[in-house]
């Protein structure tokens, strides 16, 4: 008996408060804040190309389960090349299941093959409503 009480003290002690202060479309109720995040992955990101310059792709965040439109953070992660693209935190037409993020420079030579060589990857951190 006395291991499940500790068991229990420990999970206490590790639980984390989060709280959201508004979001993209307005506050929710505190105990249905999630965050959840993730990447499009080295291999399996699904550039498409964008203008001359420039890149995109929708990102999938539909699991994380959120009802309304979360505050997402982004970052392009890669093996190389990429700290002189430009849009690399930018967000565009997010929603609860998904977002667009489009990268771009100031050569022509920001194209899906690119980045597919250099492993170019959205990191995501998304904190929003799941309730």
């Amino acid at each position: 008996m006395w291991k499940v009480l500790l068991l229990v003290s420990m999970i206490e002690l590790v639980s984390a408060d989060v709280v959201a202060l508004g979001g993209e479309d307005g506050e929710g109720p505190s105990p249905c804040v999630r965050v959840c995040s993730g990447s499009t992955g080295r291999d399996k990101t699904h550039w498409k190309n964008y203008n001359l310059n420039g890149i995109h792709t929708r990102v999938d965040i539909s699991r994380c389960g959120f009802t309304r439109t979360p505050t997402i953070t982004t970052s392009l992660e890669g093996v190389s090349a990429h700290w002189t693209l430009s849009g690399t935190s930018a967000v565009y037409h997010s929603t609860p299941t998904s977002f667009t993020s489009f990268i771009g420079g100031n050569t022509k030579d920001v194209r899906k093959e690119k980045a597919a060589l250099h492993k170019w990857n959205v990191q995501f951190i998304a904190v929003g409503y799941v309730c």
